[in-house]
């Protein structure tokens, strides 16, 4: 990389994580914007931005002890431009085998110059030197000091770890925690409307592309595909022949249940995955009814609906906490993927373990209720609903299951029947299943299956 280069590359690096300090940003999204924005640039360069940037994000906890260990101004009393700037050099020194240190130093020191900072620029130079010549003997938190450990070496917050250690241990949580850190291979679903023929040939062409396809194992039509640039590239996704789905997204439609005549309502659907899905499951006779809170986010749906070229589904602008009169006892399936903390796609999405809170748990827990207690009411008698989040926490997942079987007319159904054979441990007869990085091959995911009973006599008199 010329050195004007490496100087225009850090710089717009800088940039991006300067934004993430206001916490409605999401790294994902920025950087997205930024890589459109910059596209011109060569295909090196972008991804040496992608990957500092997602590092500094994922590493930050790490990045920010091993600059304690060699700065007497410790990092919450620093600068954001001067923390940034050093978070950005460690890590290049310690993660980054391919920039030599002394460019990384030299970089670091530009950085911070070249936003008027030049009275500390000796400072800068003394710290990133300092790590540069310590990196190998760095004294890591003990062992047995099990929540620091971790926290530190995962660069994962204290509190995420001491709520794993109390629930799984220390072997399962570090599994968890290493997962998370590992890149993760791109998962998409191939349409079902698609003839055998058609998707070998899409899979033919993935191989000569060199994106290296390989089938999953908890769903057929389901493949893993590494060294996957953009979407626009991968064969089929343009033609609405394949659409972006983790499998464990795959599995809460799956083992929904969902026939061909089938009418279903998906409460909070953006950006659209499970309601794709669940239109290919319910045919030309049945109907999807997709729904969410704003017009941006009805917009995702509209966008997947069109590429797709899927007629059966409507899109509707609602907030899923407001009852629906008019859907009340109509909906064959109700698939309630609701608002949660994410944790479990932290492995795809760093920065959520910074803005997320136990108290935040609890508030997402109760408008999970909240949503519960209005959508159960659009379940036909006899009827599927299939309540799912994206995180690893009983307060959202298992209590709220529990809550919910206690207080509405619905009995936890099995799932077994609609997984393959090989795959029927990773559920279980209750019903409902957390999925965790580690273990299973997909996100950390919750899912759980209640059937709506049918009326009594007693109660319809």
């Amino acid at each position: 990389m010329a050195k004007g280069k490496a100087t225009e590359t850090r710089a717009i690096v800088l940039e991006i994580l300067l934004s993430l300090r206001d916490d409605t940003q999401k790294v994902n999204v920025i950087l997205r914007d930024v890589l459109k924005k910059y596209d011109y640039m060569d295909a090196r360069d972008k991804a040496f931005i992608k990957r500092l940037t997602e590092g500094c994000v994922e590493q930050q906890i790490l990045l920010d002890y091993v600059i304690n260990c060699y700065s007497k101004t410790k990092t919450n009393k620093m600068k954001p431009v001067i923390l940034t700037a050093l978070r950005m050099g460690t890590y290049q020194i310690l993660k980054m085998n391919s920039v030599p240190d002394s460019a990384a130093c030299n970089e670091t020191v530009n950085l911070v110059v070249s936003k008027g900072l030049q009275g500390l620029r000796g400072f800068v130079n003394g710290v990133m030197r300092s790590i540069a010549r310590g990196k190998d003997t760095i004294v890591w938190p003990e062992e047995n000091n099990e929540v620091q450990y971790l926290s530190v070496i995962y660069s994962m917050p204290e509190w995420i770890v001491e709520m794993w250690l109390a629930r799984f241990g220390r072997e399962l949580t570090e599994k968890i925690l290493s997962r998370m850190q590992e890149t993760s291979s791109l998962t998409v679903r191939i349409s079902e409307h698609l003839s055998q023929t058609e998707r070998d040939a899409l899979v033919a062409s993935w191989k000569e592309s060199g994106m290296e396809p390989l089938q999953h194992p908890y769903y057929e039509n389901a493949y893993r595909l590494k060294h996957a640039e953009g979407m626009e590239r991968v064969s089929g996704f343009v033609e609405g022949k394949v659409t972006v789905q983790d499998a464990s997204s795959i599995l809460a439609v799956k083992l929904a249940g969902i026939g061909s005549n089938d009418l279903v309502l998906d409460v909070c659907a953006a950006p659209g995955g499970k309601s794709m899905f669940a239109a290919e499951l319910s045919g030309n006779q049945g109907k999807v009814i997709a729904r969410d809170l704003t017009e941006s986010k009805t917009a995702l749906i509209e966008e997947n609906v069109h590429r797709q070229g899927l007629d059966n589904i409507e899109v509707q602008i609602r907030d899923a906490k407001d009852l629906d009169e008019s859907m009340i006892g109509r909906a064959d399936v109700v698939i309630a993927d609701l608002p949660c903390s994410g944790l479990g796609v932290m492995g795809r999405k760093a920065d959520i373990r910074y803005h997320c809170s136990i108290e935040a748990i609890r508030e997402l827990a109760q408008l999970q209720r909240q949503i519960l207690t209005v959508v159960q009411n659009y379940v036909k008698p006899g009827g599927i609903l299939m309540y799912s989040t994206c995180t690893i926490s009983e307060e959202e997942n298992e209590e709220n299951r529990s809550w919910f079987l206690e207080h509405f007319p619905f009995r936890a159904e099995s799932v077994e029947e609609f997984l393959p054979e090989e795959q029927r441990e990773i559920t279980d007869k209750q019903g409902y299943r957390q999925l965790l990085p580690g273990i299973h091959e997909c996100d950390g995911f919750f899912f759980a299956k209640f059937r709506r009973m049918a009326v009594t006599n007693d109660e319809r008199s």
